[in-house]
C-alpha cells in the first residue's frame, strides 16, 4: 500500500479538529431553535470542506511533478473548480432553502483555524 504523502497526513489530522468546530457552531444555533436546513447545511459544508481539501491536496501532489506551466494550470483549475462548486452549492441552497447557506459557508473557514492553532500548539520537532 502506497504511503501518505505529508500534506495528505495534514489534512486527515485536520478532520477531527474541524469536525468539533463544525458541531460546536451547530450547537450555538441550537439557541434559535432547532432547524434542519441548519443542520443539513453544517454537514454538507464539513463534507465540502473535506472534499475540497483532499481534492487541493491531490492537486499539489500532481502540480510538483510537472513543468511550472503545467503545474499552475492545475491549480489554477483546482482554484476554480473549489470555488465555482462553492458557488454553486450556495446558490443552490439560497434557491432552494433547503440547505441553510450560512452553514455552508461556515466550515470554509475552519482550515485556516486549525492550521493557525496548530503553529502556535504543536511543538516544532528539535525546539526546545
Amino acid at each position: 500500500m502506497k504511503e501518505k504523502s505529508p500534506l495528505r497526513r495534514l489534512v486527515r489530522s485536520m478532520l477531527f479538529p474541524m469536525a468539533v468546530m463544525t458541531l460546536v457552531c451547530w450547537a450555538v444555533t441550537l439557541f434559535w431553535g432547532f432547524d434542519v436546513p441548519t443542520l443539513a447545511g453544517f454537514a454538507l459544508g464539513y463534507v465540502y470542506v473535506i472534499v475540497c481539501y483532499e481534492y487541493l491536496a491531490s492537486s499539489c501532489e500532481k502540480a510538483v511533478e510537472l513543468d511550472v506551466a503545467k503545474g499552475k494550470r492545475v491549480m489554477l483549475i483546482c482554484f476554480f473548480v473549489r470555488f465555482a462548486g462553492l458557488f454553486a452549492l450556495s446558490a443552490a441552497a439560497m434557491l432552494t432553502g433547503f440547505v441553510n447557506v450560512i452553514g455552508i459557508l461556515v466550515p470554509q473557514f475552519f482550515p485556516r483555524i486549525v492550521l493557525t492553532a496548530k503553529e502556535f500548539f504543536i511543538k516544532k520537532k528539535g525546539s526546545d
